[in-house]
């Protein structure tokens, strides 16, 4: 009898052992899949993009950093220009006013103002890329000039792929390198007496890239067109072209844009027999169904616009080209701007 309470009272002992661990094992289980979840509702919220960076979290800095864009090639690198020959400006490409996608690893940023885009290789030709010392000069010269490492690493796919939505080019146009492989990027914000300055850093095995903005406003420099001037290029040309602003991706005219339909109005009064056709036009910017069907309902808002302020209808049509007729290539945010236009045509 006691032989036979000694061997039961071991099973029970031996079995509430072997339940401990399993209970364990289930709430370490219901803890990654608490911490999954939570990331993927914060995923889900899609990307987020700042309207304002919070500088005042970066520690204002007063070394010297020469003229823009505040850095050269390190010893035994070059810097190539579009062609691959060793660019005379310092540049790859620049523009006076274009912009970086930054991240911070919860959030974006448009760090919008003038432009540098540099790309990297070795001043020997047939050398291998060193990489190692890329990274190195170009982290040590930032951090010495007390710019602040906001992110490295790889920014998730899904962020990116949203960004892109609309453009797929928006990746490549505006965060350097080549974010969806590997390497990673590493961006940076410099608080400097002269100015806020971002860079983004990127390499591979290969090559590496330096992009950076001297951040500032837009400043406009389209000055609206007047009846008289519009008059002047019509009798010259046969048409003339116009940049009206609208509201993005909507035709909704801007405040500015009213005004230009109010000298066009003028115009119309002005040469009774006129007749014109509003043609609109947009970049590649999107697919081509949606510009295609942006542009005509552009077009169609100005010509009821002005139909509305007693222009006979019969005096006016309206068109829409979406991408198919740009005035210059579309490989640049200038040449964009140009080929986002309304154009009047007389008919």
């Amino acid at each position: 009898m006691k032989n036979t309470l000694a061997i039961v009272a071991f099973a029970m002992i031996l079995f509430s052992c072997k339940n401990e661990p399993k209970t364990e094992e289930k709430q370490s289980d219901s803890s990654e899949v608490a911490t999954s979840s939570t990331n993927t509702t914060e995923k889900e919220e899609g990307v987020v993009f700042l309207k304002v960076f919070d500088w005042s979290k970066i520690a204002n800095s007063s070394s010297e950093i020469g003229s823009f864009p505040y850095i050269s090639a390190p010893d035994g690198f070059v810097i190539k220009d579009e062609y691959g020959e060793v660019a005379k400006n310092g540049m790859t490409a620049f523009s006076d006013f274009s912009k970086l996608i930054m991240y911070n690893g919860k959030s974006f940023f448009n760090a919008e103002g003038k432009k540098a885009e540099m790309r990297f290789a070795m001043t020997e030709k047939h050398t291998d890329f060193n990489q190692f010392k890329f990274d190195k000069s170009v982290e040590n010269y930032l951090e010495g000039l007390g710019a602040v490492l906001l992110f490295k690493g790889q920014i998730p796919k899904e962020y990116l792929n949203e960004i892109n939505k609309d453009d797929d080019k928006t990746v490549f146009k505006y965060i350097q390198g080549d974010p969806w492989n590997s390497s990673p990027v590493k961006h940076y914000a410099l608080n400097h007496n002269g100015g806020k300055i971002m860079f983004q850093v990127w390499s591979n095995s290969a090559s590496g890239e330096v992009g950076v903005v001297a951040l500032e406003g837009f400043k406009q420099t389209i000055k609206a067109p007047t009846a008289s001037e519009m008059q002047k290029e019509i009798e010259t040309s046969g048409k003339a072209i116009l940049n009206i602003n609208f509201d993005t991706d909507k035709a909704t005219l801007k405040p500015d844009g009213l005004k230009i339909v109010d000298e066009i109005a003028l115009l119309l009064n002005n040469n009774p027999s006129l007749k014109l056709s509003i043609e609109g036009h947009t970049d590649n910017t999107g697919t081509t169904a949606r510009n295609k069907e942006l542009s005509g309902e552009r077009a169609n808002t100005v010509m009821y616009s002005l139909a509305a302020k007693g222009i006979a209808i019969s005096r006016l049509k309206a068109a829409g080209f979406g991408s198919e007729k740009p005035l210059v290539p579309n490989d640049s945010d200038d040449n964009n701007a140009k080929n986002r236009r309304v154009e009047l045509v007389k008919f």
